[in-house]
C-alpha cells in the first residue's frame, strides 16, 4: 500500500538522518581510540599500579613479620587486597578523573558513553568488574570490533575515544527541540561541526536533511528565504560555535 507522501517524506527524512550515524549508531564526531593506544595507556597504568602494589607488598610482609597479623589470614586478605587495588585503581580514577586514569591522560583518550555523553557510574562499575576477564580476551576483540570495544564496554555501554584538541571545531546546541534525544542532538553537532571541511554541496545536503528533521519536530522553526541549510540550521538550533 502507498503511503501518502507527508507520511513516505517523513520515513526517507529518518532514514537519510540515521546514515548520517557511524557504526552502531555513534555519532560521527566520536573519534574511536584504536587498540595500540588503549594498549599503551593501560600499560602506563599498570606499571603504576605495579609500583603501588609493591609497597603494599613490602607493608605486608612487615606486618606479618611483625606478628601483628595471623599468618592464616594474610593469604586471603592479601588475595582480596589485590583485587580491590586493581578494581579500585580503574574505578576510583575513572570516576573522579571524569572517564581517565593517568594513562588514559597521557595519551589523551577518555572513557565515555555509547553516545558519547559521560558515562555513568553504574557503567564504570560494570566495565571495571570486567576487566579481570578482559586481561584474556581484550586484544582478540579489539581486532574484530570496528570500535576497539573490550567486554567490559560492551555490558556497560562505554567506549574510549580520543580527546578534542582545543584548536578543533566544535558545537554545542543551545536550544534542543523537544522530542530530541541525544542522538539527534549528536548528529546535528557533528553535522555542524563537520560544515567547513566539507564541500558545499555536501555540507548543504547534510544539514537540509537535519533541517528537514528539525522542522517536522518544530514547525515554528523555518529558514529565512535564500538561507543557507547550514546557517540556517545553526540558527534555529542556536549553535554556540559558529565555525564556517
Amino acid at each position: 500500500m502507498e503511503l501518502p507522501p507527508h507520511q513516505q517524506a517523513r520515513i526517507d527524512v529518518e532514514a537519510d538522518v540515521s546514515d548520517l550515524l557511524g557504526v552502531d549508531n555513534v555519532p560521527l564526531a566520536l573519534p574511536i581510540a584504536g587498540m595500540g593506544s588503549r594498549l599503551l595507556a593501560a600499560s602506563i597504568d599498570y606499571l603504576l599500579l605495579l609500583l603501588v602494589i609493591t609497597l603494599v607488598i613490602l607493608i605486608a610482609t612487615a606486618t606479618m613479620n611483625a606478628g601483628l597479623v595471623p599468618v592464616d589470614w594474610f593469604w586471603p586478605v592479601f588475595g582480596l587486597l589485590l583485587f580491590l587495588l586493581q578494581w579500585g585503581y580503574f574505578l576510583g580514577l575513572e570516576v573522579t578523573m571524569e572517564g581517565q586514569t593517568p594513562g588514559k591522560l597521557m595519551l589523551g583518550i577518555r572513557t565515555v558513553g555509547d553516545q558519547g555523553g559521560k558515562a555513568g557510574m553504574g557503567s564504570l562499575v560494570v566495565r571495571n568488574l570486567i576487566r579481570v576477564v578482559d586481561v584474556l580476551v581484550a586484544v582478540p576483540l579489539f581486532f574484530i570490533d570496528r570500535q576497539a570495544r573490550r567486554l567490559g564496554d560492551h555490558l556497560a555501554g562505554t567506549l574510549v575515544i580520543h580527546e578534542r584538541l582545543e584548536h578543533e571545531d566544535s558545537v554545542s546546541l543551545g536550544r534542543i527541540p523537544a522530542g530530541w534525544s541525544a542522538r539527534e542532538v549528536a548528529v546535528a553537532e557533528s553535522v555542524l561541526a563537520r560544515v567547513p571541511h566539507l564541500l558545499p554541496e555536501r555540507a548543504e545536503w547534510l544539514a537540509g536533511l537535519m533541517l528537514e528533521r528539525l522542522r517536522r519536530d518544530d514547525p515554528d522553526a523555518q529558514p529565512l528565504p535564500d538561507e543557507p541549510a547550514p546557517v540556517a540550521l545553526a540558527r534555529l538550533l542556536d549553535a554556540r560555535r559558529r565555525v564556517w
